[in-house]
């Protein structure tokens, strides 16, 4: 069974409420720790432009520092929610949501662990290589006054039973709110389609790619190591509850003319809330 749906395009025609669409995204952006010709310094301004060029409306990003998050939000166009993973403030990793400011006011919101005890901040759990945390947002759509929420996170590389667990958790925590308002997740599962994690999102969401109203367009893989690595599967993904429909699902290659600006590539998918 193929992840990526195949076959004839649609019209655009009859789309409803074309015109209140925005573009989501998930982006694993690379934490500061690669050298020349992938250090930060040389990236930032190259996911900066990427991320600008797609024109991305809300997205969450995996792997940021405050730093990194700071500088994607310099110029004022967007902001960013989220909490480090080491102590759920500003040290270590941020699963953050960086939202277009024009468009989108955050209501409330939080992170918390994926662990066995998400309130205690830089917890690793069932064999976890470090710490995993989720970030959602509760959001009102200036342009609608629709409210809907908005989960980031990023799976454990290492274990295979953090990243079932952290999904578990994910979903436990957030079943309450899911049923009171729309909800888009997006995330690095580090793990392939159909996989145990990608099963359990899959329960309660539903992958964006195998809903979109087009076929998905550009790489099948989203990681792809700065070139290095060929794969016929994605990592990254976007779920989305019901109440959006998704108009086109693609990803954005992140080999720019001036060098890489990370080693994912961004999935992006045009959607609007029925």
């Amino acid at each position: 069974m193929s992840l990526f749906p195949s076959g004839r395009r649609f019209s655009f025609a009859g789309v409803p409420k074309i015109s209140e669409s925005f573009l989501a995204a998930t982006f694993n952006v690379r934490c500061p720790c690669d050298k020349t010709p992938n250090s930060w310094e040389e990236r930032k301004d190259r996911c900066t432009a990427l991320i600008r060029e797609v024109r991305m409306d809300i997205f969450g990003v995996q792997e940021a520092k405050d730093f990194q998050l700071n500088d994607l939000v310099a110029d004022g166009e967007y902001l960013f929610f989220g909490k480090g993973r080491d102590d759920h403030a500003s040290r270590g990793e941020f699963s953050a949501i960086l939202y277009r400011v024009s468009r989108f006011e955050l209501l409330e919101g939080e992170t918390f662990g994926l662990s066995e005890r998400p309130e205690e901040p830089g917890l690793r759990s069932w064999g976890s290589g470090c710490p995993r945390i989720a970030t959602w947002g509760l959001f009102r759509d200036k342009l609608t006054g629709r409210k809907f929420l908005f989960v980031n996170t990023h799976l454990d590389n290492r274990s295979e039973l953090a990243r079932i667990n952290g999904m578990k958790v994910l979903e436990k925590r957030l079943r309450g709110k899911r049923n009171e308002h729309p909800m888009i997740l997006t995330g690095d599962f580090n793990a392939p389609p159909f996989s145990a994690p990608w099963k359990i999102a899959s329960a309660f969401l539903r992958d964006a790619c195998t809903v979109s109203r087009t076929p998905h367009t550009g790489p099948v893989q989203t990681f792809h190591a700065y070139g290095k690595k060929t794969l016929d599967y994605p990592i990254d993904f976007l779920f989305v509850s019901p109440e959006l429909e998704v108009l086109t699902h693609r990803t954005v290659s992140s080999d720019l003319p001036q060098g890489y600006a990370s080693d994912h590539h961004a999935l992006i998918a045009k959607m609007v809330l029925k």
